[in-house]
């Protein structure tokens, strides 16, 4: 029985033996570059492609294994790909177990040329005829569903290196070239980690940019693909061209991914981003991210300049109230939210000197936005771009061309808005107006914006406003309603119309509406009410105790000096009320409570031109002033004086009043008359007392006899 297996055993060796003879004798005695015709006829034939063999096509049977060398394509007579060596070398042992063992693929020299016509065909598009270009895919040749065997694989060395790749897009001009581009891994086995090495040189046109990468990692794929996990990745990106004026970017990317396919989930953790000087972290986890991608983890930006780094970046900052702004910044915020959201609570700001925190929702669906925000203090006027300064001694000429009109709101954008938000703020300053404990909530939706309310502190007294601007059709409906209480009106109006004649603490209750897209047409548009009440005030620029006492003096014949009197007039309460019809507000029941006086009047104002047109009247009710000129007596009191309120209310001049000669002369006038036919009808009632006297004295006389 020994003896018959030996006799077997040996007759299986020499069976082994006859085939590998044969085998030898296959690669010894065939050459395949005896078959490079009929491989570039058979290339030429199924195929759009000449093929060139120029190098030697060497082959190997342990390990199974092809070399190609020195191989063209030309593609309708222009150059498709040129190789210059490719080895693969496989197991033979392993193809028969369906589990491929590869021991070096090499890929040296390979240079590929890309195009899409005008049309968007590329030109790899016609490598296969027209005939085959539709053909599908056979059922007997389609894998069965569920059938599908898992293909597992080993590799024990890839290189790549010296390829090129050049694509131009005829449609848009773009030309992009990879070149440099190489690869390394070793060891390459499923589910297993091994080390990948690679890195690429890429250019673009239009715009031109050069972009240098690097990239180490140990890279782990789990089966069918389905997982991709790169550790300890670290690369390196720098960018050059016309996007950064030339000027260059390194980019560093740090740390862990984890991408599973089959769990539609991506880990970054820890992953660090440094872009020149500034450093970002996460530590992130998307999930559902083919469906509904739902977010946490953390996020920062260590603070950095992005005045400094915009200047690296090759971009220019527009001139500033303040140089010294947007110095530094950073970020903190925990990502997290529902599916379908990408939500940052809490979330840390921090600009200049400016700190801004809360939550703040993006909804992916509906591009909602919800946010409720707390900002300690912020100055926006210098971020603003600084005031044109006017050569000394040259002023405006009035027949300089205005700047065209432009439209206010962009509608179409915000007919897409849809936000709620909210905003605390411990103090803001724009156009140097300092608004305190400011409190602001706004929302959009379906071309509707709500501001409810809009209130804050503001020159010691306080304000309140709610508005709705309706953007939904072709012109925008506003309303406004405000309430403003105690707030000095001198720092104010000077700021926001260059108006220096009133002070005061105001207090304003407006209801007003217009439409329109632009400053003029809601001027034009506007149509509205208010009352007013300002307590503790004064006229600047403007004395109507002279005037008063003009007036007396006239009615005593007698002249009066009152160019050295203070130019102010204080006054305990001013009220009114006032219509708004376009750009005219009309006021027709001012009063006033002056020092011996009261102030009453109408008239308009041109919102537009801001020139006044007023005509007032100062009732004497008792002393004005301690010139003698202007004593005040019994026939004084009740006397009217009047002035005229006639001119621009911009600048620093007072307001535009003086003493009315016309309507006094009339006042005089009325005032004799009246005086007169006071006098006559006292000398027809001693008349009648007289005549009454006389007759009672002739009675008596009768009786009396």
């Amino acid at each position: 029985m020994s003896s018959a297996l030996r006799y077997l055993v040996f007759a299986l060796a020499g069976l082994l033996a006859l085939v590998g003879i044969a085998a030898a004798s296959l690669l010894f005695l065939f050459d395949p570059n005896d078959f490079k015709p009929q491989i570039e006829k058979a290339a030429e034939t199924h195929t759009r492609l000449d093929l060139q063999l120029d190098g030697d096509i060497g082959w190997s049977f342990i390990p199974l294994g092809l070399e190609l060398n020195t191989v063209k394509a030309r593609l309708d007579n222009e150059p498709f790909l040129e190789l210059e060596h490719l080895v693969a070398r496989v197991s033979l042992r392993s193809l028969i177990k369906m589990q491929p063992a590869v021991h070096r693929f090499e890929l040296a020299g390979l240079e590929l040329n890309l195009a899409l016509d005008k049309e968007g065909r590329g030109n790899w598009e016609r490598i296969m005829p027209e005939s085959g270009a539709d053909a599908q895919e056979s059922p007997a040749e389609q894998a069965p569903e569920g059938e599908a065997k898992t293909l597992v694989f080993n590799i024990s060395e890839v290189a790549i290196s010296d390829t090129r790749v050049h694509y131009h897009d005829a449609q848009s001009g773009q030309t992009t070239t990879l070149d440099n581009f190489s690869l390394q891994a070793s060891d390459i086995t499923p589910q297993q980690a091994f080390p990948l090495n690679m890195q690429f040189h890429l250019a673009t046109t239009e715009p031109a940019m050069d972009i240098l990468a690097q990239l180490q990692a140990n890279l782990t794929l789990g089966e069918q693909f389905k997982r991709v996990m790169l550790d300890s990745l670290s690369s390196t990106v720098s960018l050059q061209g016309d996007a950064t004026n030339q000027k260059k970017i390194d980019l560093a990317l740090n740390g862990n991914i984890d991408a599973d396919l089959a769990q539609s989930q991506i880990k970054l953790s820890p992953l660090k981003l440094s872009l020149n000087k500034v450093q970002i972290d996460s530590n992130l986890v998307v999930s559902q991210f083919d469906s509904t991608p739902q977010l946490a983890g953390t996020l920062s930006i260590a603070e950095f300049s992005p005045r400094e780094l915009l200047a690296q970046l090759g971009q220019s900052l527009p001139p500033m109230q303040d140089p010294n702004t947007l110095r530094k910044l950073s970020l903190d915020t925990t990502l997290g939210g529902e599916p379908g959201q990408v939500a940052l609570k809490p979330l840390n700001i921090a600009l200049d000197d400016t700190k801004l925190n809360g939550e703040v929702r993006y909804t992916l669906e509906t591009g909602a936005v919800f946010a409720r925000l707390n900002l300690d203090k912020i100055d926006a006027d210098r971020y603003l771009a600084p005031t044109p300064e006017e050569p000394a001694g040259e002023t405006q000429t009035a027949s300089a061309d205005p700047a065209p009109e432009t439209d206010l709101l962009p509608l179409e954008t915000l007919r897409g808005l849809r936000f709620d938000a909210g905003l605390n703020a411990g103090e803001l300053i724009i156009n140097q107006i300092p608004i305190r404990q400011l409190v602001l909530n706004a929302s959009a939706a379906d071309g509707v914006i709500k501001v409810s309310p809009l209130s804050g502190q503001l020159y010691e007294g306080r304000f309140q406003a709610n508005a709705t601007i309706n953007a939904a059709d072709a012109t925008p409906r506003w309303l406004v309603k405000a309430n403003v209480t105690d707030v000095k009106t001198l720092p104010l109006l000077t700021q926001l119309a260059e108006m220096q004649q009133f002070s005061g603490l105001a207090n304003i209750n407006l209801d007003l509406n217009t439409t329109g897209n632009r400053v003029s047409a809601l001027r034009n548009n506007a149509k509205g009410k208010a009352d007013f009440a300002i307590k503790q005030g004064k006229f600047e620029g403007t004395s109507m105790a002279a005037y008063a006492c003009q007036g007396i003096a006239l009615m005593h014949k007698e002249t009066i000096d009152t160019s050295a009197w203070p130019k102010a007039t204080s006054f305990e309460d001013l009220s009114g009320a006032i219509t708004i019809n376009g750009n005219s507000i009309d006021n027709s029941a001012l009063t006033a409570q002056l020092k011996g006086m009261a102030l009453e009047g109408k008239g308009q104002v041109d919102i537009a031109s801001m020139d006044l047109n007023y005509s007032a009247g100062l009732r004497i009710l008792g002393n004005i002033h301690e010139d003698n000129a202007c004593r005040v007596n019994d026939k004084l009191k009740d006397l009217v004086i009047p002035v005229k309120c006639k001119g621009s209310l911009v600048g620093d001049k007072g307001l535009p009043c003086k003493f009315d000669t016309a309507r006094f002369r009339d006042t005089i006038a009325g005032k004799a008359k009246a005086e007169a036919k006071e006098k006559a009808s006292e000398e027809i009632d001693r008349g009648k007392e007289k005549l009454k006297e006389k007759a009672r004295d002739k009675l008596q006389k009768f009786f009396g006899q």
